[in-house]
């Protein structure tokens, strides 16, 4: 009996594994020639646009790690689906990661309108499905007014199928392991394993706010209160609230949890997940001309 649960684990292990490389290459708009997109226009008119940013994450993982992230998770969805990537910034607006050295930020204007003007290349020369892959929190309000301003001014359709999109519906993990913990170092262990300095990893004291505590408390009573707990996180340090990155966490990572215990299986189970939503909707799009 221990025999045959061995092997049914090292089978599914293989089968979460053997997903991304069982599958044709990625499509991206930079590798290829304009006559590559041309001929893919003929029986394509759909884009995936990864959203990230370069800010801390943390003393062990790399300041890109929500770039590659929603990067590399394109590009698995591309070999599955044969859909174009195009990555057009490798920034996003993370001005309450700033206490942290290194960490680049835009405003959210500014990053929309970037957006929308290579969007509108993109329509000029045919794409109409445009499907934004976001993995960073702060583009939330940048990508919910480019999809409307799309859908609003253009013949495009935009949609999200990124993470917190309508189709990565949530599931309930860690409380509080949003930004460099458990499951972030998990998901780069997979995608980006050489830029992960685990001897670095450590669990971080998190420092809430009276308020916070607060409100975390009364959320035992009503969970709905939860939702003027999160506002006060993710802001900058002007806004008084505690919220910025330096003022909740020692060492940046947002995490009750411990990255220490990490693991690239958990990462590959989560990403895997991620990608067969994504493909699944996107394989039942192609199905409407």
């Amino acid at each position: 009996m221990k025999l045959l649960k061995l092997l049914g684990g090292i089978f599914l292990f293989l089968s979460l594994i053997s997903f991304s490389f069982a599958e044709n290459k990625a499509l991206v708009l930079q590798e290829m020639t304009w006559t590559d997109i041309q001929e893919y226009l003929k029986n394509n008119d759909m884009v995936i646009i990864p959203l990230g940013s370069t800010e801390q994450h943390g003393p062990h993982l790399p300041l890109g790690s929500d770039f590659f992230e929603a990067f590399e998770i394109s590009k698995l969805i591309s070999s599955r689906t044969g859909v174009v990537v195009a990555p057009i910034l490798m920034v996003g607006y993370s001005e309450y990661h700033s206490g942290f050295p290194g960490t680049l930020s835009v405003k959210p204007q500014t990053m929309e309108q970037v957006i929308f003007e290579c969007v509108e290349m993109l329509i000029k020369y045919g794409f109409r499905r445009i499907l934004f892959f976001n993995y960073h929190g702060g583009n939330n309000i940048v990508q919910e007014n480019v999809i409307h301003r799309i859908n609003h001014n253009t013949p495009a359709i935009a949609v999200s199928i990124g993470h917190g999109s309508p189709i990565q519906k949530a599931e309930n993990g860690e409380f509080f392991d949003w930004h460099g913990g458990l499951n972030e170092t998990s998901i780069m262990l997979y995608l980006k394993p050489k830029l992960v300095k685990m001897e670095r990893a450590k669990k971080p004291e998190i420092h809430f706010t009276p308020q916070m505590k607060k409100l975390r408390e009364l959320a035992k009573e009503n969970p709905d209160i939860i939702y003027v707990w999160n506002s006060l996180f993710g802001v900058p340090e002007k806004t008084g609230k505690g919220g910025a990155s330096y003022e909740l966490s020692s060492n940046g990572i947002w995490s009750l949890s411990d990255p220490r215990l990490a693991t690239r299986e958990r990462g590959i189970e989560k990403v895997h997940k991620m990608v067969e939503k994504a493909v699944k909707f996107i394989e039942t799009w192609k199905k409407v001309k």
